[in-house]
């Protein structure tokens, strides 16, 4: 009888896995969180509630996600900075566990104001602000516009300067699992070959902020909010941290951004791909560590 409830047991623990990948996954990530006390809350910016979670004791770091990610998807790097920093990762308006209001404007210019006012909800006079794709778009913006507010920026696979791109307002919100598997080949050849089964609890999840991604493309699609000759005011010290193999953010937008801030140090990480914060973080981490450790 013991056997076949076990049995029974290790069939349903297969059954989970199989069609809810994700969600073990996303488990496992919590409980770690947990384990290392990083708290999470809630604060208000302006009528929204946006989540966040805080780690670490030292200065103040801020860490800007991508488009289709959340905070939590910071893990590689957020336990690894809280080790010298005190690090807080917000989820961005629509993401995450923040609000994700229809009316809203989901533009690089609202999410950055959207830090802006995290960082007043946090008591932050200033940071340093680290962001990551779309991310660092929304950071160079907000450190053009408040320079007096970040102490550092790392910028890294960032968007934010003009590039040819085949990217759509879909890119990032796949209906089928053929549409994702190209999306994920474009920021990875490894995560273009995930197995279908997580591929299809990726699409599952995906439906419920499908349409957020969508309207940030839209907008950033738009090329409104591009920083092309608007970096003037950006004099902090600023390090970009680039894949030569990124397919979505061309290596060459790295050489546009020091052209258009001289200051900036280039950390290149040969064969690395948009994703190049995960990928190759035994190269980037250390890099990002020893720039944010100077001062």
């Amino acid at each position: 009888m013991t056997k076949r409830i076990i049995a029974g047991a290790l069939v349903l623990i297969a059954a989970f896995a199989y069609f809810r990948p994700l969600s073990i996954y996303t488990a496992a990530r919590e409980a770690y969180l947990l384990g290392v006390s990083a708290d999470h809350a809630y604060t208000r910016v302006g009528p929204h509630r946006i989540h966040y979670y805080v780690l670490g004791e030292g200065p103040p770091v801020v860490l800007v996600h991508g488009v289709a990610t959340r905070a939590a998807d910071a893990l590689p790097i957020f336990t690894s900075l809280a080790k010298h920093h005190r690090v807080y990762a917000l989820d961005l308006l629509g993401y995450g566990d923040s609000d994700k209001p229809t009316n809203a404007e989901y533009s690089v210019a609202t999410q950055s104001e959207i830090v802006r006012g995290f960082m007043d909800a946090m008591h932050l006079r200033d940071a340093d602000v680290i962001g990551v794709s779309m991310g660092g778009w929304i950071a160079l913006k907000f450190a053009a516009d408040h320079p007096e507010r970040v102490r550092r920026l790392v910028l890294v696979s960032s968007a934010g300067l003009e590039f040819p791109t085949i990217l759509t307002e879909r890119s990032f919100s796949s209906e089928t699992i053929q549409e994702l598997r190209a999306n994920f080949k474009l920021q990875s050849e490894r995560a273009g070959k995930m197995p279908d089964f997580i591929l299809r609890d990726f699409l599952r999840r995906g439906k419920n902020n499908g349409w957020v991604n969508r309207r940030m493309m839209q907008s950033m699609l738009t090329r409104r909010d591009l920083l092309d000759h608007r970096l003037q005011r950006v004099r902090m010290p600023v390090l970009l941290v680039w894949g030569t193999a990124d397919r979505i953010v061309p290596f060459f937008v790295a050489g546009k951004m020091q052209r258009e801030m001289p200051q900036a140090q280039l950390v290149t990480l040969p064969g690395c791909s948009h994703l190049a914060i995960i990928e190759c973080r035994g190269e980037a981490l250390p890099a990002i560590e020893r720039f944010l450790a100077r001062r």
